[in-house]
């Protein structure tokens, strides 16, 4: 198979392409092959996880020089999870390039987000091993920016955390998040929570469910707390 297509997407071309094609295998396809001497992608995988979180936990260590080691830790996790990781696989069109078991293809497995993520550390693995670390670093910096936006500007969506982390640091207790009200048929219900600090209600929010319902109220206490939400 030819990967011209594929390495101009990704802004790299690779001098060892058993390195890009090892990336792009997937378990199922050689468990069916068992006669061709192929490997699959879960060692590159392993190595790639570590080298996408080394370059973009270095690069919000530097960009983002005045936050807490907390903040940091979660915008690194907004940054590197399956969802935005198999974003920039589909970004980069993997999935046309994976090669499948019979099973998974007929499972709709190119569009999994748990594989298209996994492929994409294989492939900054594969490109790590054929190049270096800072060849590496740049490429995933790329994809990032292209994919998500600019990496130090990524904002935090898990509000409960983020609250639970900015009162106990600064007044030293939690807050709670109670559900103090539904409304709607069972079909269409909405939760309302209220976030309470102190005796005094500091956000309210609802939602089709507890979680989202909950979000939004941290989201709108962090706010009352004149909380900088990027």
């Amino acid at each position: 198979m030819g990967y011209e297509g594929l390495e101009a997407k990704i802004g790299y071309v690779f001098r060892r392409k058993e390195l890009l094609e090892e990336a792009l295998t997937h378990t199922t396809y050689v468990n069916e092959h068992r006669e061709e001497d192929i490997q699959d992608n879960q060692r590159l995988e392993f190595l790639g996880d570590s080298v996408v979180n080394a370059v973009i936990t270095a690069r919000l260590f530097s960009e983002l020089a005045d936050e807490r080691e907390g903040t940091l830790t979660k915008k690194r996790a907004e940054l590197i999870n399956e969802t935005a990781l198999s974003k920039i696989a589909r970004h980069l069109s993997l999935g046309d390039h994976l090669s499948l078991g019979r099973g998974e293809e007929l499972d709709q497995g190119r569009e999994k987000t748990s594989i298209l993520a996994d492929a994409y550390e294989a492939l900054i693995g594969a490109v790590f091993l054929d190049s270096s670390f800072d060849e590496a670093s740049r490429i995933v910096e790329r994809h990032f920016t292209d994919v998500l936006g600019p990496i130090e500007k990524v904002a935090i969506t898990d509000y409960k955390s983020l609250l639970l982390e900015v009162c106990q640091s600064r007044f030293k207790c939690l807050p709670r998040v109670v559900v103090v009200d539904e409304i709607g048929p069972e079909h269409e219900k909405e939760f309302v929570v209220n976030v309470e600090l102190e005796g005094r209600v500091v956000g309210r929010g609802r939602g089709r469910n507890k979680k989202q319902a909950a979000q939004s109220a941290c989201k709108e206490a962090l706010k009352s707390l004149d909380y900088p939400l990027s």
